[in-house]
């Protein structure tokens, strides 16, 4: 076997003790025990009877009478898996707006290949959100303990900002072309940076010289990241 084929069978055994240690935890949230079948039903016979012992041996999983638990090892290395799919589905949700069904399988993707760095970044982005779009829990990371959750995201759509809050564009989601080539005539594009001149009567937002007014409708599919200095 080459070096390549055994990092990638390493690669691939880390995969699956990942979604076990996901389905644990998901399983544990919504009744109180886990057996075989239940595992065998998800995975297939033979592949939870490969990994299933390994699992044991690394203490993160114990098993008796066909019933299977989380070891406070196992728990500890599912918290960052279910915290990585949780704030991908998130982002795919309210940031790129994909459906229940895509964003669910994005995320399962997401959760194996982003670091600490980048999901703080994402947890940050969105402003240190504690629950999924499912309604379930999110567990805090670090960067969580560091910030007030009262703040708002640094990121969303330009309807929710203050007045006085100053904004960088990042992407307009609306999906007319004619709504997004009057946006560009009018300057209103990615990169632009501007403040919220005042909400009533209607949002306005002031760039260099100009003052925009926009209605609520077309500031919804505007999606912006807050300027903090």
């Amino acid at each position: 076997m080459t070096i390549i084929e055994k990092k990638e069978n390493s690669m691939q055994d880390s995969f699956i003790d990942d979604e076990v240690l996901e389905f644990m935890w998901v399983t544990g949230e919504e009744q109180e025990t886990t057996n075989l079948e239940s595992l065998y039903n998800k995975f297939g016979k033979e592949t939870v009877g490969v990994v299933l012992s390994a699992m044991v041996e690394k203490k993160l999983l114990t098993i008796h009478d066909s019933i299977i638990h989380l070891t406070e090892t196992g728990r500890k290395k599912a918290t960052p898996i279910i915290r990585r799919h949780r704030l991908a589905e998130r982002l795919l949700n309210d940031v790129l707006g994909v459906s229940d069904e895509v964003f669910e399988r994005g995320a399962c993707q997401f959760e194996h290949f982003i670091n600490e760095d980048i999901t703080a970044s994402i947890c940050m982005l969105l402003g240190h959100p504690t629950v999924c779009p499912h309604g379930k829990n999110i567990p805090p990371g670090e960067c969580c303990s560091h910030t007030k959750r009262k703040l708002q995201p640094v990121f969303g759509p330009l309807s929710r900002l203050r007045t006085g809050i100053k904004a960088k564009i990042v992407y307009l989601s609306t999906g007319s072309q004619e709504s997004l080539d009057w946006l560009s005539s009018i300057g209103v594009v990615p990169g632009l940076e501007f403040t919220v001149h005042h909400r009533k009567p209607s949002l306005v937002i002031r760039f260099g010289e100009t003052q925009l007014a926009l209605d609520d409708e077309i500031a919804r599919y505007i999606y912006v990241r807050i300027i903090t200095s």
